[in-house]
């Protein structure tokens, strides 16, 4: 549905005041890339009024374009196909995330949901499927709250350099890392500094920033918000530190593992929910450590799902790089009490700051599809009063193989987890487990066709 047209009239007449000439309409693919087109701020009441038309063809595109993933013989549900030609889907703007680029001259951006041509929403649409989880947390008596930490690598290179690398051949922004590193973070502050102002004059509230455990890794928090908003803030704060970092002759990745040494780039969300008297219903003054049993259902049904889930956490192959051992990665569907060890940390903070937080995506998740699935994982766990395992109150990475459940171990396995879930059908959609299914068994099947560098250096010569 489009926007009314005093809304509209609102919003054009605010682009014009802010000298805005050009805009932008975009919004998430399954990959949580930026989809969408720039327009003369001439076009924005058009633009607002009717949505801007788009071929489908996105939808099934593979990361790096190089080819289309077809549909799968038999699917059910939405899935773009060259027999219906790729027809136009609407990217509809939601003027209440209408806002300045500082980074771009005249320019401001506003984010959109895409609907089909006859009104109703695209159903594999990441962000219309956290609508979803989000109006049902609501019609349980819950108001949801989630704020999202990112983590990301500045490289010293450039999107043609990257081509011709080797993981361990890249070079970092740093030379060393400097987890917390005040002094060492300073030698990056001129860039770290552009980012976060850029970031809070277009509207995002970065809470702090820090050097973290890799060279020339950075994670910056983002305040709390409604899971939608709080996701739109994700979305926006990784596209824009990319179009930084290349206005400042770098590349920032947010990819999982870039380099086979250093920790790998991480997204934590942390959870709560507010019940009807707008009360953390997390916290119980009266628990064992104020964990209310809302909470402990919560973290079981995270828990109980870990698994099932983890291929919308982890949705590349070089996502489950990032799971080995002191890490930092949430490798085991466990919880404790401010166990960073742990998949799922307690944070028990008195009435206002007692949260879960969900410690298994990898910064290349998609924000709206991994606070969706965190989300509808506790909401799944309240809704069937999912008791979890005891707390572990040790360092979880050291326990012996089979004293606790592992995460899976790669995107094929992952897959074929969340395409038989019935929880992740009912909570997310029918239609967006079987598309996003077909999405990553194409990935798996590309890259079992490929002969890696390390293929080439331990059996060229040898064999």
């Amino acid at each position: 549905m489009t926007e009314s047209s005093d809304r509209v009239a609102g919003a054009v007449v605010r682009l014009r005041e802010q000298g805005t000439k050009t805009l932008i309409v975009a919004g998430a693919d399954t990959y949580g890339m930026m989809r969408g087109k720039r327009l003369p701020t001439g076009q924005a009441a058009r633009a607002f009024d009717h949505g801007i038309p788009m071929s489908d063809v996105f939808w099934v595109m593979h990361i790096d374009e190089m080819d289309i993933v077809a549909r799968p013989e038999g699917h059910a549900g939405y899935f773009p196909t060259e027999k219906e030609g790729y027809p136009d889907i609407l990217a509809v703007a939601d003027l209440a995330t209408l806002r300045p680029v500082p980074w771009h001259e005249r320019t401001a951006i506003v984010l959109a949901d895409f609907a089909l041509q006859d009104g109703r929403p695209v159903p594999i649409a990441p962000r219309t499927v956290l609508k979803g989880v989000v109006e049902r947390a609501r019609r349980m008596g819950f108001e949801p709250r989630c704020g999202v930490e990112l983590e990301f690598f500045l490289l010293r290179e450039t999107y043609t350099s990257l081509q011709a690398r080797r993981a361990g051949d890249l070079t970092f922004y740093h030379g060393r890392p400097a987890t917390y590193g005040v002094v060492t973070g300073s030698a990056q502050e001129p860039v770290a500094r552009v980012i976060r102002e850029a970031m809070l004059d277009h509207g995002l509230t970065v809470e702090a920033c820090n050097m973290e455990n890799g060279p020339g890794q950075f994670e910056m928090n983002l305040r709390y918000a409604d899971p939608v908003a709080a996701a739109d803030a994700a979305f926006l704060f990784k596209s824009g530190v990319k179009e930084i970092a290349v206005q400042n002759d770098l590349v920032a990745t947010f990819m999982a593992k870039p380099h086979p040494v250093w920790s790998g780039n991480s997204c934590h969300f942390h959870l709560s929910l507010a019940g009807e008297d707008g009360r953390n219903a997390f916290f119980d003054e009266a628990a064992p450590k104020g964990i209310s049993t809302t909470m402990r259902y919560f973290i079981g049904g995270i828990q109980a799902t870990m698994r099932e889930l983890t291929a919308i956490h982890a949705p590349t192959i070089n996502s489950y790089r990032r799971y080995v051992p002191y890490s930092w990665a949430g490798t085991t569907a466990t919880w404790g009490i401010d166990n960073r060890s742990a998949g799922i940390r307690a944070v028990c903070e008195g009435d206002d700051g007692t949260r879960v937080e969900h410690r298994q995506a990898g910064g290349d998740v998609n924000p709206y599809l991994g606070a969706a699935a965190a989300l509808a994982a506790g909401l799944h766990g309240i809704e069937h009063e999912i008791e979890p395992d005891e707390a572990v109150a040790t360092d979880v990475y050291a326990l012996p193989a089979g004293a606790v459940t592992p995460v899976p171990r790669s995107l094929e396995e992952a897959t074929e987890l969340l395409a038989s879930s019935d929880m992740a059908r009912e909570w997310l959609g029918d239609e967006l487990v079987a598309y996003y299914a077909a999405i990553k068994r194409a990935e798996v099947e590309a890259f079992a066709r490929t002969v890696t560098d390390w293929e080439i250096g331990r059996y060229a010569e040898a064999l």
